[in-house]
């Protein structure tokens, strides 16, 4: 290989694969830049997402709500053992304030009666003790059904779909453009990078059809 073609094959590689790289990286970049709208000559140009933010707002609500989850369905994933300590745990606070005014009123009576001595507090635990174990029974065994009319209703006003279209539309680009390269940072610098290698293996070829076949 003589002087002139050896230049000629690295000037040949070294464009091809900078043409590669440079037109991959342009195009990620197009994804978000330019931000604004600006015109050259009869052509308009801006970012993909800037310029198609709602449409990828209504696109992603769509497929969220449709393929992905549902209200029903993130309800439907509570269990009912899920909600038993719950439910103990608010007739346990209520029984407090409950006992609390039985208490004070079975002290008013008894104040205002002669000859009327109760005992308030062992009355009041063994009644309290009785209700809270009932009551927690009855409750728990209500807790499926109230489930499924709680998905019913959260169906019928909260829409998926609506909250994602609301959430995307309103982010901002920037935060919107760093959470996109975090999740496909690796994937964007190997795109880039493949421009770069195909770039130079076009260039080989041009080069060897211009010195091999043409000439």
């Amino acid at each position: 290989m003589t002087a002139s073609l050896a230049q000629s094959f690295i000037l040949s590689v070294f464009m091809g694969g900078l043409i590669g790289w440079v037109t991959n990286w342009l195009a990620i970049r197009a994804l978000f830049y330019p931000r604004e709208p600006f015109k050259l000559l009869f052509f308009e140009f801006q970012g993909l997402l800037p310029k198609r933010q709602r449409e990828l707002a209504q696109n992603l609500g769509k497929i969220v709500e449709g393929e992905l989850l549902s209200v029903e369905e993130l309800i439907k994933r509570v269990e009912p053992a899920d909600v038993d300590p719950i439910i103990e745990d608010i007739m346990r606070k209520n029984r407090v304030d409950i006992e609390q005014r039985i208490k004070e009123f079975i002290s008013s009576v008894s104040n205002r009666i002669p000859f009327f001595n109760l005992k308030a507090d062992t009355l009041v635990k063994s009644v309290m003790d009785r209700i809270e174990s009932e009551l927690c029974v009855v409750m728990k065994k209500q807790v499926p059904l109230m489930l499924d009319r709680a998905a019913e209703k959260a169906a019928e006003k909260i829409s998926v779909q609506e909250i994602v279209i609301e959430k995307v539309c309103r982010m901002d680009l920037a935060k919107l453009e760093n959470i996109f390269n975090r999740i496909a940072e690796r994937e964007m610098t190997m795109i880039i990078r493949f421009g770069g290698i195909l770039g130079v293996l076009v260039g080989c070829c041009q080069w060897a059809i211009q010195n091999f076949i043409i000439n």
